[in-house]
């Protein structure tokens, strides 16, 4: 017995199938991300400007995601300002998957985190540390290594997921001498379609 699929608010229509058994919709796709914003689930974290006053390995960033939902990072901006005292090589930048201790744990806020609906007071629900000289980040291991020169901005576009309970780390390593270097951390991120949203 044949089955008529019907508009359910009343009007009567009825879907058009074709001779080659297909049917005919019109549909609107846009990127997840672009989704996300839309539905105040889209953010941008960022460190804001932090000195570093050595040469050593730093962490500049930590967030455990809070949330009910996996947290998709897009995009990783880092930020390198010029070095006194640095000279040879090149700053290292390091994403660092599950680090699971370290004093930047329990340090300060991030400067900025902020919903990317400018209509949306919604805010992450999840830890967001900003690293500085001095402070630990321990366990996790490297998940990606860039290179970015003194005085210059890197912007990565990436696609990582962080499920609930899970967390991520940046660090940088200045030039070798480093005294004084103003870097900052951004992460580009969104939550996961919450079910049923479509």
């Amino acid at each position: 017995m044949a089955e008529i699929l019907k508009d359910g608010t009343g009007s009567g229509y009825q879907m058009r199938i074709d001779g080659n058994n297909r049917a005919h919709v019109q549909a609107v796709t846009i990127p997840e991300n672009e989704f996300a914003t839309e539905n105040e689930d889209s953010y941008n974290l960022n460190t804001g400007v932090i000195t570093l006053t050595s040469d050593s390995e730093t962490p500049v960033m930590y967030v455990k995601n809070n949330d009910t939902r996996d947290l998709h990072i897009r995009a990783i901006a880092v930020g390198l300002g010029p070095t006194t005292g640095g000279s040879g090589g090149i700053p290292v930048i390091k994403m660092i998957r599950n680090p699971k201790d370290g004093t930047i744990t329990s340090g300060s806020d991030i400067a900025v985190s902020s919903n990317r609906n400018f209509g949306s007071a919604k805010a992450l629900v999840a830890d967001q540390k900003v690293g500085a000289t001095g402070l630990t980040m321990t366990g996790g291991t490297d998940h990606l290594i860039l290179f970015q020169g003194a005085g210059d901005r890197l912007l990565a576009s990436i696609d990582e997921v962080i499920p609930v309970g899970s967390t991520v780390g940046i660090t940088v390593t200045p030039q070798s001498g480093n005294t004084s270097m103003d870097v900052y951390a951004a992460l580009i991120c969104d939550l996961s379609d919450p079910a049923g949203a479509l």
